[in-house]
């Protein structure tokens, strides 16, 4: 299958207001008051047939005067937006009573509040929270994300009689893909297509955060404007984020009539207070879902967020249990032996592929390279490593490395693309860069065929003559080989990786320090004048951490007044700029310096030292230290 693709507007869906549409659909009814005296400001067009009031004669009446409800009650917090739940409707002013009962919901904001009124019963189906109880609890029992998925999809459906129920899950790009399915025999399957990020742009994903359950009871509908369209006072639109009856994006209802879906239910999936997915309901005829059946989804997608929650945290439990056993090994392996070595590491790599779910593992040290698992040959590790080390020098340098990853190797390095069959995707973490230690994981290549509800470049159109945003009209299979391409790394592989790197080099710190105490205690035994230099907050080797005795004598003052003192308070005023400034270049630069200067001390005569400066070892291979000994010139 072929299309041609024209250049596309991709920001422009993204930036089209959909939470002040203007208008609300037909089969509810919108009031606008005014939180101080009550007074109406603004109605859908509609309210005034309902209310049975003149449209003249309807802005401006207290709305208590109209109807009859649960009175509103602002919340503590006036900030915080509030829906209060339904509540059963009557119209005292009416003549004759509605054919059908109403309900109406409170959304209560410090500057206006909002009434919003529905029928109170679904002529099609039912369903209450009593009924739907079974399935909440076996979903609590379920195993895997496949089985409580399924089951959620298949109960659902049966209690709230749509033809069609999905879930659909996003990828870390935002695309979606069908996991799970319940529909009528007739309707074809919609499972395992992927739908392109495009299809539910950004703003509509964080709508779907706020308000959790929309429906759209007939897409052929014509929308009831908010009349005056903007309100008095505010001077602006009402924000409908929260109202269940907001109008719809036309271009979704397009999107939707394309797919020839005629009414539609959709309910968040929030797992951890990030949008993991949604349920999906399609009907191919107008049908109605009344707040009752709408309070049953949302339970139903509330439970299933908290089994893939509870789900997930069994996964990362699991792990965590297993970097556990590599933490003690490791530590137990360090406190035995003088320093930390690749051998070590190779002990452990049956443990170190679980840690982040690889498919193999390589420990550099040095030169050396040992391979565990489907990896790359020593050269072509080589190969990786080089890449990664030239494109990210300074940073290795500096030891600003955590874990780098990829799970497209030839798109991060386009000159290792022969390499994805085996290392499509890896993660990297520096370990002791004084010796070159390194991990590498490996994931292979994973290819895959992609099974799209039509081509994903062609997820929005334009139309040109008007310029009019318009959804895409085609959802045809499009299948698509993907190459190159491991599966991604999680948050928790790459998490887990990160700590692995975080333990070793607290380890290495650790005999640091004490390899340090030992080198002071050494020091100061020495008839020699010495000192420790180290690193200042802005990247200078600039004070004085530690001198002995014949370093304070020689600069005639007590050690304790020496220690913080910035490095240019040892030469003498007039030392040669040039010299003390070639100090200061290597120094920074990490390398050992050579200088003879004179000190700034009280002396008759100039007394020159040469100051020689000597890196010392650090866990990071970045120095942070020099050991500064002050030698006789002659």
């Amino acid at each position: 299958m072929s299309e041609t693709v024209a250049p596309l507007d991709m920001d422009a869906c993204a930036r089209e207001p959909i939470h002040i549409p203007g208008s609300i659909q037909p089969h509810g009814v919108l009031l606008v008051i005014e939180p101080g005296d009550g007074r109406i400001v603004q109605a859908s067009a509609n309210a005034a047939e309902l209310l049975d009031v003149p449209p003249a004669d309807l802005l401006g009446q207290r709305y208590d005067a109209l109807l009859t409800l649960q009175a509103p009650r602002m919340p503590a917090d006036a900030a915080e937006r509030a829906q209060l739940g339904y509540s059963d409707v009557h119209f005292p002013r009416r003549a004759t009573a509605p054919r059908q009962r109403w309900v109406g919901a409170w959304h209560l904001y410090p500057e206006q509040w909002l009434l919003e009124l529905e029928p109170r019963d679904a002529p099609l189906a039912d369903a209450t929270l009593r009924e739907a109880l079974p399935l909440l609890r076996r979903l609590e029992s379920d195993s895997s994300l496949d089985e409580a998925c399924q089951r959620a999809a298949k109960n659902l459906r049966t209690l709230i009689g749509y033809d069609r129920v999905m879930i659909y899950r996003f990828d870390d790009e935002w695309n979606g893909d069908v996991v799970a399915e319940a529909r009528t025999p007739e309707l074809e399957s919609y499972l395992g297509l992927h739908y392109p990020a495009t299809d539910i742009p950004v703003q509509a994903r964080t709508l779907y955060l706020r308000n959790r359950v929309r429906q759209i009871a007939d897409v052929g509908y014509i929308p009831s404007p908010i009349q005056p369209t903007l309100h008095p006072r505010l001077r602006a639109p009402v924000d409908l984020s929260d109202v269940s009856l907001r109008s719809v994006s036309p271009v979704h209802l397009e999107y939707l009539a394309n797919m020839g879906v005629t009414a539609t239910l959709v309910a968040s999936i929030v797992v951890n207070d990030a949008l993991w997915g949604l349920i999906a309901c399609h009907h191919y005829r107008p049908y109605f879902c009344n707040h009752e059946m709408r309070d049953v989804t949302d339970a139903v997608s509330r439970a299933l967020a908290g089994r893939i929650g509870a789900l997930t945290a069994v996964a990362r439990a699991r792990v965590e249990s297993v970097l556990l056993t590599v933490r003690e090994k490791l530590i137990t392996n360090f406190n035995e032996a003088e320093n930390l070595t690749g051998d070590m590491l190779d002990d452990m790599a049956s443990d170190l592929l679980d840690v982040v779910d690889a498919d193999g593992v390589a420990v550099f040290h040095g030169d050396h390279v040992t391979r565990h698992g489907t990896v790359p040959s020593a050269a072509e590790l080589a190969r990786i490593r080089e890449q990664i080390e030239a494109s990210h020098h300074e940073a290795l340098r500096h030891d600003a490395v955590g874990a780098l990853h990829t799970d497209q190797i030839g798109a991060t390095f386009p000159e290792l693309a022969d390499l994805a069959s085996t290392a499509a995707g890896f993660i990297f973490v520096p370990l002791m860069p004084q010796a070159r230690s390194a991990l590498l994981w490996t994931r292979r290549e994973q290819v895959r065929t992609v099974n799209w509800a039509g081509n994903p470049q062609l997820s929005k159109l334009q139309d040109i003559p008007n310029a009019r945003l318009s959804p895409r009209k085609s959802f045809d299979l499009w299948q698509e080989t993907v190459r190159g391409r491991a599966r991604p790394w999680s948050p928790l592989s790459l998490e887990s990786a990160r700590s692995l790197r975080v333990l070793i080099e607290l380890m290495e710190r650790k005999r640091f320090q004490q390899d340090f105490a030992l080198l002071e205690a050494s020091l100061s035994r020495l008839r020699e004048p010495v000192a420790i230099i180290e690193r200042g907050s802005d990247g200078r080797a600039s004070r004085l951490a530690f001198v002995n005795d014949a370093f304070a004598a020689l600069y005639q003052r007590e050690s304790a007044e020496l220690i913080g003192c910035e490095l240019d308070q040892l030469y003498a005023s007039d030392a040669a700029p040039a010299e003390t400034q070639r100090i200061a270049t290597l120094l920074r630069q990490g390398r050992a310096a050579y200088v003879t200067l004179p000190l700034r001390i009280d002396a008759a005569i100039a007394v020159y030292r040469q100051f020689d400066f000597e890196p010392l070892p650090s866990p990071s291979g970045v120095s942070t230290h020099w050991l500064l000994q002050l030698r006789d010139p002659r």
